[in-house]
Parts: C-alpha cells; sequence; structure tokens
C-alpha cells in the first residue's frame, strides 16, 4: 500500500522522459518521423487537391453586348468563369480550322465579336490543357496555345480561340446545341466593368475604361507548420536515409541526401524545395504544366482560391496565385502563391509561401478608388518610367500584414505592373518618386 502512493508519480516521470527524448529526436532528425500517419495524409491530400481543370481554368470573363461594348464581369455571388466552363462540357462533333495568323485585324475581329462572352488566361496554355476544361471533348484537337476563348451567344455551331502571342484564330465547329445556360449566365449577380481591347507594346491586353472602386478585404490566415512540409516532400520511400537539419538565422534548412533540399525562411514566411534528382527537363507547354501541377498536388497545400497566372518560357517557371473575387493577390516582393522551375535536366524548384488566406473577416475599410488603365499609363510615363518596358497591367490586390494580429492580412486593391519582368505596385512605383 505504501509503495503504490509511488506508482502514478512514477509513470508520469517516465512518461515525461519519453516524451522530451522523443521531442529532441525529432527535433534534431525530423527523417524518424516522416512516414507517420500515411493514411491521415492521403486523406488530407484527397481534401485539398483539385483536379487540373480547376486550376488551369481561365481567370477572367467578358462579355461584349450587340452594339459591341465590352466588360468584365466581376465575381460577387457567383464566379464568372466557373460558370461559363460549366456550359462547355457538352460539345459533339468537335473539329478545328485555322482561319488566320500574325493578322491584328482578323484576331480583333473576332475578340471583339458582338454577343460573345471571352474567356482568358494570363499568358498562353496549350490545346491539351483547354481540353480539360472541356471535359475531355477537344481531345482530338491540335495541340496549338491558346490565351483566350471566345464563345458566341447566338451561334451554337462555333467557338473561337485565340493566341496573344502570334494572332492565332483558330475556330472550333460543334455540333449544335442549346445556347440558353450560356445565355443565362449573363443574367447572374455580376459587376459589370466597361473595359475594351487593345494593344501595349505590340500584346493585346485589356483596358479598364473608367476609374472603378474595388473593395478592401481583411482576411484570416492558414499557418502550414514546417513540419507538415517536411513529412509531404521529404518521404523519399526509396531511400530510409535521414534528413539533416541545419540552422542560420531566419534560415532551416532539411536536406536528403543530395538529392533534396527544403528551406524555410521564418521572415518572409517562404518554402524553397529543390529536387537534384534526374528529370525529363520538359519543355513543352503541356509538359511543364502538367509536371507543375503534380508538384502542386505533392505539396498538399489547399488549392480553393489557387489558379494558374502565367507561364514564363524563358526561365520555364509556372506562376499561381489565389484569387479574390476574381483578382489575384500580389505580396509585396511581387509574389504569388506558389511558383515551380524547371532549371535543366537535373533540378527543379518549387516556392511556396507557409501563409495562405482562408477565411475572410467582416470590415469597415471603405472602398478605393482605382484609375482606368489609360491614366495608369499616362503617370506612369509622367514619372519617368518607359511605357516599352510595361509587359502588362492587373488588377489585384495587395498582401499586408493586419498589425493587431499575425493571422491576420488585409488585401489592399491596387494596380499591379509587370514591369521589366518584374511584378510592382502601381502605388509603390508612382510613389518612389
Amino acid at each position: 500500500m505504501r509503495f503504490s502512493k509511488y506508482i502514478i508519480p512514477i509513470a508520469l516521470t517516465i512518461a515525461v522522459i519519453v516524451s522530451l527524448t522523443l521531442s529532441v529526436v525529432i527535433w534534431t532528425n525530423p527523417a524518424n518521423y516522416k512516414n507517420r500517419q500515411n493514411s491521415t495524409q492521403t486523406n488530407q491530400t484527397q481534401a485539398v487537391t483539385k483536379p487540373k481543370r480547376y486550376v488551369y481554368s481561365p481567370t477572367q470573363a467578358i462579355h461584349t453586348d450587340e452594339s459591341g461594348n465590352q466588360v468584365i464581369l466581376v465575381n460577387r455571388l457567383a464566379n464568372s468563369v466557373a460558370e461559363v466552363q460549366k456550359t462547355m462540357r457538352g460539345y459533339q462533333n468537335v473539329s478545328l480550322k485555322t482561319l488566320s495568323t500574325k493578322s491584328e485585324d482578323k484576331y480583333f475581329q473576332i475578340a471583339n465579336r458582338p454577343n460573345s462572352i471571352m474567356l482568358s488566361y494570363g499568358s498562353p496554355v496549350s490545346m491539351k490543357i483547354v481540353n480539360e476544361i472541356t471535359n475531355k471533348k477537344f481531345k482530338k484537337l491540335p495541340n496549338h496555345s491558346v490565351t483566350r476563348i471566345v464563345l458566341p451567344t447566338d451561334d451554337s455551331s462555333k467557338l473561337y480561340l485565340l493566341n496573344d502571342q502570334n494572332f492565332a484564330v483558330y475556330q472550333v465547329n460543334v455540333k449544335k446545341h442549346s445556347l440558353k445556360a450560356l445565355n443565362d449566365v449573363l443574367k447572374m449577380n455580376f459587376r459589370r466593368v466597361p473595359a475594351s481591347i487593345q494593344l501595349l507594346n505590340g500584346r493585346p491586353m485589356v483596358y479598364v475604361r473608367n476609374q472603378l472602386q474595388l473593395q478592401p478585404y481583411k482576411y484570416l490566415i492558414d499557418r502550414q507548420s514546417e513540419d507538415y512540409y517536411v513529412s509531404r516532400l521529404l518521404n523519399n520511400r526509396e531511400s530510409q536515409s535521414s534528413t539533416t537539419v541545419k540552422r542560420r538565422k531566419n534560415l532551416v534548412t532539411y536536406s536528403e541526401q543530395n538529392n533534396l533540399q527544403l528551406a524555410f525562411d521564418s521572415k518572409t514566411r517562404m518554402g524553397t524545395f529543390s529536387d537534384f534528382r534526374t528529370n525529363k527537363d520538359q519543355r513543352n507547354v503541356t509538359s511543364v504544366l502538367n509536371d507543375s501541377y503534380n508538384q502542386l498536388v505533392d505539396l498538399g497545400l489547399s488549392l480553393d482560391s489557387v489558379r494558374f497566372f502565367n507561364y514564363d518560357t524563358s526561365t520555364r517557371t509556372v506562376m499561381y496565385r489565389t484569387f479574390v473575387e476574381g483578382f489575384p493577390i500580389f505580396r509585396q516582393n511581387g509574389f504569388g502563391t506558389i511558383s515551380s522551375q524547371i532549371l535543366n535536366s537535373s533540378a527543379k524548384r518549387l516556392k511556396f509561401t507557409l501563409d495562405n488566406p482562408e477565411v475572410p473577416i467582416p470590415t469597415d475599410q471603405s472602398y478605393r478608388t482605382l484609375p482606368a488603365t489609360e491614366t495608369v499609363i499616362r503617370r506612369l510615363v509622367a514619372h519617368g518610367y518607359q511605357q516599352k518596358a510595361i509587359k502588362q497591367l492587373q488588377l489585384g490586390y495587395g498582401w499586408r500584414r493586419d498589425k493587431s494580429s499575425q493571422l491576420l492580412i488585409n488585401l489592399i486593391p491596387d494596380w499591379y505592373v509587370n514591369y521589366q519582368g518584374h511584378w510592382r505596385s502601381y502605388s509603390s512605383m508612382i510613389n518612389q518618386y
């Protein structure tokens, strides 16, 4: 009886010692726990993974009415692009013919076609990617590059595909079908922003014709732990080698042999995964985008609002961004949410953020007024910037940390300018001088 009163304290002491020992082992060598809860991880992957048609959907919808007036359909209660895509899954008897290439006149004739809805990508994708959003109905078409899809609302036997890079125009013939669903989309509660398609330095771009007001947002962010990504990305089942850890100031680097490396910057809350195993060194757009999508799945990040933003062919870098009301989010360094890059046949790199918007929080911030596209360009030139160095302009939201909590961010509307190959906010460019 006298000994029994010591049993519980002794058991607790042993439990604490074991717990501390395991914690030290895990902290110094994450490989010892990288295979834990594989079934749970698989279920989580299935929950956050989105199909290609979701991630590689166009990011903008423009309606041209019977008089040729154009408006951007801005998301409110419904996703304009998603609603239009729903009408594209039943095409039958599909065939394609080339109407023209390198003809600006023919390109703009179709881009400005009255009674149509145009879906746009940030940069060209391949036909095989477009095939994903049509329920595989385009699988037999030539693998041309496509930037925009023009859907007539008064002709059920045709649609058109445009490539901004060479002004190519393709006509896709389909079996006649009902246009009711497509026209019903136009009855939904979208905000309509007057726009037009014009050339900027020889490339088509959507211009916003008037100044507009956009609502700032406050979001609760999801903060993933480093352990989660160590477990997912360094879980090399072909090797049972240990993972080494190096810490220097705000940088922590995990390495597995000489093949895989995962680094976290606690200051920027960014992760960089480098894979030095032999790869196929993809060159064409289709293979690069497919490989990039597979990396997204491996990462296990929630893709609820993540979309393909653009592909830089010179660096073979694919950028994805989180979208709010149809507009992309830009961080202060111009980064999005995830980027993947093929460096060569023996190196790939994946960059991603550890913090991502999850839940909108009510805010009393007033709407912010943004100038028209031509006004933005004129003011930039007046401040000494070269118009020929402006590659693209994009309405978007700037990521700003909220001072009241580390778990809150403010999303501030602004123009974003791709200047000399880098995305910068219009406000910061104007205020620089």
